[in-house]
């Protein structure tokens, strides 16, 4: 903590945190935020206006000064000023950490048309505060949804605490959902001064809706009985195949298959790597074979037989 006075802003290393200094309304005079014993420092003079400047912006409204402070490093830890010339000053102490949580930008790929979810982990620091998920615009945050809500327009959000996770859901992606930087952030308010700290910064891109096929990467199938396919499959379908990398395979009696098979099966076969078989009373074979096939031949290089 620092001295007496002052508040604690908490950051995370190639996060950002938004400062708000609260102060009383008064006209004519530069409002300010500097570092402590530098020269570091930014002034605004018009409101409603931002001010950029390298990794800060300044933006100052009726009866609140936001600062923004962005790409935090270790070194950015110090005291610094919020204030008005000859009025009001807050000393606010920036603490930097690192944690396994907040270690830098991430990618998620969403799809036209469909759902996409972003999980951001948190630190332990916040695991009480509210947490808010924000995008960037023009160097600012502007808040979508935060854990008050439970859905705002496409976006819906969920907590969980014990995980330290929250889950915000992207309903129906659109085109212009491409691109955008979000952040997931928490707030920690105070009469003085207050900030959000956010510790995940999020890039969605957006791809065309995968094509339409006949097949499924995962399909629960039931087939025409009066066919050579099984009446009930689960299946993992190799697109370029028309058989399954892995089947559940209940076949029909008429057939010289097995009752029931677990089949992994090479593609460029037709006959199964491994075999769990249940065989043909009327065959010769044995009622319970465990059979490691050979895909070039006929017989088996190991069976186990009863």
């Amino acid at each position: 903590a620092g001295p007496v006075g002052c508040f604690d802003v908490i950051g995370f290393s190639g996060g950002s945190v938004t400062i708000y200094c609260h102060h009383e309304q008064y006209k004519g005079s530069d409002k300010y935020f500097c570092k402590e014993k530098t020269e570091q420092c930014m002034y605004v003079k018009t409101q409603n206006t931002w001010l950029h400047r390298g990794t800060f912006s300044l933006y100052e409204s009726s009866g609140v000064l936001i600062v923004i402070y962005r790409d935090l490093s270790l070194e950015d830890a110090g005291l610094y000023q919020c204030g008005e010339t000859g009025r009001w000053n807050h000393t606010v102490n920036l603490r930097v950490k690192t944690d396994p949580c907040c270690l830098g930008p991430k990618t998620v790929i969403g799809h036209l048309g469909e759902n996409v979810t972003i999980n951001c982990s948190y630190p332990k620091e916040f695991r009480r505060n509210y947490k808010s998920f924000d995008k960037l615009k023009n160097k600012s945050l502007i808040e979508v949804i935060h854990t008050s809500d439970s859905q705002k327009g496409r976006f819906s959000i969920s907590e969980d605490r014990r995980s330290r996770v929250i889950s915000v859901r992207i309903s129906d992606v659109i085109k212009e959902d491409d691109g955008a930087v979000y952040y997931c952030g928490a707030a920690e308010g105070g009469e003085s001064v207050s900030f959000d700290s956010h510790f995940s910064e999020i890039h969605l891109q957006v791809s065309e809706s995968k094509p339409n096929t006949n097949q499924s990467d995962s399909v629960y199938q039931s087939l025409n009985p009066n066919t050579n396919q099984s009446d009930s499959v689960y299946q993992s379908l190799n697109p370029n195949t028309n058989q399954s990398d892995s089947v559940y395979q209940s076949l029909n009696l008429n057939t010289n298959q097995s009752d029931s098979v677990y089949q992994s099966l090479n593609p460029n076969t037709n006959q199964s790597d491994s075999v769990y078989q249940s065989l043909n009373l009327n065959t010769n074979q044995s009622d319970s074979v465990y059979q490691s096939l050979n895909p070039n031949t006929n017989q088996s290089d190991s069976v186990y037989e009863s």
